[in-house]
C-alpha cells in the first residue's frame, strides 16, 4: 500500500527527517496510542514497518534552513494495521508543529502499487539507500561487497517483519548509482553534541537489478531496503519487472 501527501510550509531544517518521524508519531498516537507505545514506547528494537519518501518542491538552500513551496510525501507499506493508524490519524491532524516550523496537511491520496511476478526487477531510489557493514560504515556499491551487505540487511528486515528472512538468495547489481551526503540530526545528539551540530549518512541513488523469489522482492519493495527505513531511506519504484 502506499498514500502520498504534501505539507504545505516555506521552511525547513535542513536536517528535517525527524520532523516527518515526529508527524507519524502524532498521527498514530491521535489513531491509536496502544499500536503507538508498541512501535515506540517498548524497551525492544521494534521494526518499523514502513519507509517513505520525501520530495521539496522549487527548494533552495539558505544555510541551516531550506525554503521551498512545499514538502511532498510517499509512504509505503504492506502492514495493514500500519497504513490503517496512520491513515486515520492523518485524517485528524490537518495542521502540525515542530519547533517553530509549521505545517498544513494536504489531501492524502492512494498510490497504486506494483504486484512483482519476476524473478528479476530494476528498481529505481526514491529516497536515498543507506548500506552499512558490521561496524556501522557506509558501503559504496563499486565495492565488491556491496552485495553481500545488501542481501543481509534484506534478510533481516524480512525476518524481523514475517518470522523468516529471504526465501532464496537475493543478487543485487547496482546498475546507475551516485552517493548522496545527509545531514540529520535528533534529540539525543543535540543533547550530546549541541545545536547546529549534524550527523552524516553516506548514502546513494539510482538504480540497482535485483533477483530472487517474487515474494521477497514484493515485500522489500513495500518494506524499503538498506538501514534507517523509518526515517525516510530505501523506498524504491519498480521500473523493469
Amino acid at each position: 500500500m502506499r498514500i502520498v501527501f504534501s505539507l504545505k510550509t516555506k521552511v525547513i531544517p535542513i536536517s528535517y527527517r525527524m520532523i516527518i518521524v515526529s508527524l507519524v508519531k502524532e498521527c498514530l498516537q491521535q489513531a491509536n496510542e496502544k499500536y503507538y507505545r508498541k512501535l515506540y514506547e517498548t524497551n525492544q528494537a521494534v521494526l518499523k514497518p514502513f519507509t517513505f519518501a520525501p520530495y521539496l518542491k522549487n527548494f533552495r538552500f539558505a544555510e541551516d534552513e531550506i525554503y521551498l513551496d512545499e514538502l511532498v510525501l510517499t509512504f509505503s507499506s504492506p502492514d495493514f494495521e500500519f497504513m490503517l493508524h496512520f491513515y486515520n490519524g492523518l485524517r485528524k491532524v490537518s495542521w502540525f508543529r515542530y519547533k517553530q516550523y509549521e505545517f498544513i496537511r494536504g489531501r492524502v491520496r492512494m498510490l497504486p502499487e506494483q504486484t512483482i511476478r519476476n524473478r528479476s526487477i530494476i528498481v529505481k531510489t526514491q529516497s536515498p539507500l543507506l548500506i552499512e557493514d558490521e561496524n556501522r560504515k557506509p558501503v559504496s556499491p563499486e565495492r565488491p561487497e556491496f552485495a553481500k551487505h545488501f542481501a543481509y540487511m534484506a534478510d533481516t528486515i524480512l525476518r524481523e517483519y514475517r518470522g523468516k528472512g529471504l526465501r532464496e538468495s537475493l543478487i543485487v547489481t547496482p546498475l546507475a548509482m551516485q552517493k548522496k551526503v545527509i545531514k540529520e540530526s535528533n534529540h539525543v545528539f543535540t543533547e550530546t553534541h549541541g545545536p547546529n551540530r549534524y550527523l552524516y549518512f553516506t548514502t546513494y541513488q539510482g538504480q540497482l537489478r535485483l533477483e530472487g523469489h517474487p515474494e521477497d522482492l514484493q515485500l522489500l519493495y513495500q518494506l524499503g531496503m538498506g538501514k534507517r527505513r523509518g526515517q525516510g531511506f530505501g523506498l524504491v519504484d519498480v521500473i523493469r519487472g
